[in-house]
């Protein structure tokens, strides 16, 4: 008799910990992560539409597959999607777009996050701005962010003079898609600096 009633505790405590194993794995992979991103891009299988889209029932699926993606990528922090950015696989999948699918993607990703941190930018005083955006350079190339600032640069040389003088707003919203998904490192790194992890030392543009 207490041979069966030990027997079933154990298959009771084994239960227990096979319940608790499948719920943690289960939350593992809804936990937002660059990996779990990068994983679902790989997965979703986009093929090249830079230069003509396919059926409107892949249209459809592809919709869906930046819907998710973007929704997991909304829930990293800044450092997160600085790692995600040194691995370039959200590059990567943008310039496999189509035109269309190119604004959609940026809208999800990064207009609707990049809003808040606008307005408080294009709050300070010319001179302000012009402090921050030497720090956000400063940091950008002391770090493994150099290779989104030579894109940035590259992609409009006067960039980060007008985004001082302008103010993030007013630059955005004549922009291009493909240079908005370029400005992201750029305002992220800003968003370090505005959020207090990187506080703003003194100095000129």
């Amino acid at each position: 008799m207490n041979g069966i009633i030990l027997l079933r505790g154990l298959l009771i405590i084994a239960g227990v910990w096979l319940c608790v194993w499948l719920i943690s794995g289960w939350m593992g992979g809804l936990k937002a992560s660059p990996q779990r991103v990068e994983s679902m891009i790989e997965e979703a299988e986009f093929e090249d539409w830079s230069n003509g889209e396919g059926s409107d029932e892949e249209a459809k699926r592809r919709k869906g597959e930046l819907e998710r993606i973007s929704e997991v990528f909304n829930r990293l922090d800044l450092r997160q999607r600085q790692e995600l950015n040194e691995d370039q696989s959200t590059y990567d999948l943008f310039f496999k777009l189509s035109s269309e699918e190119k604004s959609f993607f940026v809208d999800l990703t990064f207009t609707k996050a990049a809003e808040r941190l606008m307005s408080a930018f294009d709050e300070m005083e010319e001179e302000e701005r012009a402090k921050m955006m030497e720090r956000v350079i400063q940091d950008m190339t002391g770090g493994k962010g150099a290779d989104a600032l030579a894109r940035i640069q590259e992609e409009d040389p006067e960039i980060l003079k007008r985004i001082a003088e302008q103010g993030f707003k007013a630059y955005y919203q004549s922009a291009s898609a493909e240079t908005k998904m370029v400005m992201r490192p750029l305002m992220d790194a800003a968003g370090e600096v505005v959020q207090g992890f990187a506080p703003p030392r003194g100095g000129g543009f």
